[in-house]
C-alpha cells in the first residue's frame, strides 16, 4: 500500500487515512465538525485541507457512507489490499507520530525495502561462516555492528516507477527525522582525471556527479544507508 500511495502522490489522503485509522480503531466514524477540527490539529492542517482530503479517501473509495447507520465505514486494510490485488502481506506498524511527517515515513519504508533484500544477498553468507566456525577460535565480532547498504536512487526511482526528484526527496526526509542513516561515499580524482570523468558523464548522458570539496575533486558514488525500520506480516483473515 506504502509503494502505491508514494508511487501515485496520494501522501495527503494516506495521511488522514492513517490518522482515521489510529482514531476509529472500529472503522465507524462520525464526521461532524468536531472530529474535523481534531483531525485539522492532529495533522497541523487547515480544515479546508482535511476536508478535501476526505473527499480524496471518498473517491478512492477507501472508506463510504453508511446510509442506514448514518456514519462512515473506513475500509479495512485487508479489503484494500484485495480490491488493489497486492501480495505482499508485509506491514509497517504506523502510529499518531508518523502522521506528522508522513513523507519521513513513507520514504524510509521505500529505501528499508531494498536495504533488506541488499542485506540478505551481501551479507548472510558471512553470517553462515561465521556460525560454522569453531567454538575455540577467537573471533571479534558485534551485533552491534551497523550493517550499511547501497542503494542508489536510480534504482528506486526503476523499481518503484518515481522521479529521480522525489526519491531524492524521500531519502532526505527520511534522514532528517532520524528513520535511516546515509553515509556519502566519494573517490577523489587527480587534476587530470577531471576533464575524462566529466566527459564520460556527458557521453552516458547521466548527470554529472563531479563535486569539489577541500580543494580537490571527487566522484560521488552510491550512498551507503542503514536503518532498523520492521515491517510484520499481516496474517490473512479468513471470512466465515
Amino acid at each position: 500500500m506504502c509503494n502505491w500511495v508514494v508511487q501515485n502522490n496520494s501522501e495527503n489522503p494516506f495521511r488522514l487515512y492513517v490518522y482515521l485509522k489510529l482514531s476509529y480503531p472500529s472503522g465507524k466514524i462520525h464526521w461532524d465538525n468536531y472530529n474535523i477540527d481534531c483531525a485539522s490539529l492532529t495533522l497541523c492542517k487547515t480544515t479546508k485541507t482535511i476536508k478535501s482530503n476526505f473527499s480524496r479517501l471518498e473517491k478512492l473509495e477507501w472508506l463510504h457512507y453508511d446510509e442506514d447507520y448514518q456514519f462512515y465505514r473506513l475500509m479495512s486494510l485487508e479489503k484494500i489490499r484485495q480490491k488493489y490485488d497486492w501480495v505482499s502481506r508485509r506491514a509497517y506498524p504506523f502510529t499518531y507520530k508518523d502522521v506528522t511527517h508522513i513523507r519521513a515515513t513513507l520514504g524510509a519504508i521505500i529505501y528499508t525495502q531494498p536495504y533488506k533484500t541488499y542485506c540478505r544477498k551481501h551479507f548472510k553468507r558471512s553470517s553462515n561462516v561465521l556460525k560454522s566456525r569453531s567454538a575455540d577460535e577467537t573471533i571479534t565480532f558485534s551485533c552491534d555492528i551497523k550493517k550499511y547498504a547501497e542503494v542508489s536512487v536510480l534504482s528506486i526511482k526503476d523499481f518503484f516507477g518515481i522521479s529521480i526528484n522525489k526519491a531524492v526527496r524521500l531519502k532526505q526526509s527520511a534522514e532528517r527525522w532520524g528513520l535511516i542513516e546515509v553515509k556519502k561515499q566519494y573517490l577523489k580524482l587527480q587534476k587530470n582525471q577531471v576533464y575524462a570523468a566529466k566527459k564520460g558523464n556527458e557521453y552516458r548522458d547521466e548527470s554529472q556527479n563531479i563535486v569539489f570539496l577541500n580543494g580537490d575533486y571527487y566522484i560521488q558514488q552510491i550512498d551507503k544507508i542503514y536503518t532498523e525500520l520492521y515491517f510484520k506480516r499481516r496474517k490473512k483473515i479468513e471470512t466465515l
